[in-house]
């Protein structure tokens, strides 16, 4: 028995100093983020011994760069390699962001994390009714603020955020809706925005909407068109 577990100990020493190299890792849950993602993505370089390779320093690297929503890494012995389980955001909407002065195109999904094109099947087939410009890390928070209050209504239709942080809503009901910069208050106003509409609705208010300000909410402003 001694000689049995002397032989494994050696053999799980020796394997675990080997070296892995392309073909030793195996990625499940995304058939559509390559090995050369995960590399050029991370500081993962292969070859690479397994013992020494940082997965939870990869996991977080990967999970920021490819807007994944869950990784998982594991050292296997049998079959010898990298085991990478990933789990991907679902889209909800269209963006666009600006990155060294180009702008790139892609999409948010509920969480307002941006997904680039590239880590997408089928993007061609992608249908949504909003459309996010002006896409920012600093507002992932907000943008998903806004999509969660609109989750049951379909009238928004963009959310745009300028380079000074300036936000405005275009949707089917208010037109443009103007909420500013004062991003601490988002939350009443998007309240404050459909009671507005619930009190139209009431009031059974026939003139169109041209549009609503609320950068300042102890004056919200609403326009409407002029025949």
């Amino acid at each position: 028995m001694i000689g049995i577990l002397f032989v494994f100990t050696n053999i799980l020493t020796i394997t675990l100093f080997k070296k892995v190299a392309l073909k030793n890792i195996y990625i499940n849950g995304a058939e559509f983020i390559s090995i050369k993602d995960i590399t050029e993505n991370s500081s993962l370089q292969l070859p690479s011994r397994l013992i020494f390779i940082k997965t939870k320093l990869i996991e977080k690297e990967l999970k920021q760069n490819l807007s994944i929503m869950q990784i998982s890494i594991n050292r296997q012995i049998f079959p010898f390699g990298l085991k990478i389980q990933i789990q991907t955001r679902r889209p909800v909407a269209f963006a666009n962001r600006e990155e060294n002065g180009k702008t790139v195109a892609g999409f948010v999904d509920k969480n307002g994390y941006f997904i680039d094109n590239r880590y997408l099947p089928d993007k061609e087939k992608l249908i949504f009714p909003i459309k996010i410009i002006g896409w920012n890390k600093d507002y992932k928070k907000l943008i998903s603020l806004i999509i969660k209050k609109y989750e049951n209504n379909d009238d928004l239709q963009v959310i745009r955020i300028s380079s000074e942080g300036f936000i405005t809503l275009e949707e089917k009901f208010l037109r443009k809706i103007y909420l500013g910069s004062q991003i601490q208050e988002l939350e009443e106003q998007l309240n404050l925005i459909f009671d507005i509409r619930e009190q139209i609705n009431e009031q059974k208010i026939r003139k169109k909407i041209k549009s609503l300000d609320l950068t300042d909410l102890t004056n919200p402003k609403i326009k409407v068109f002029i025949p």
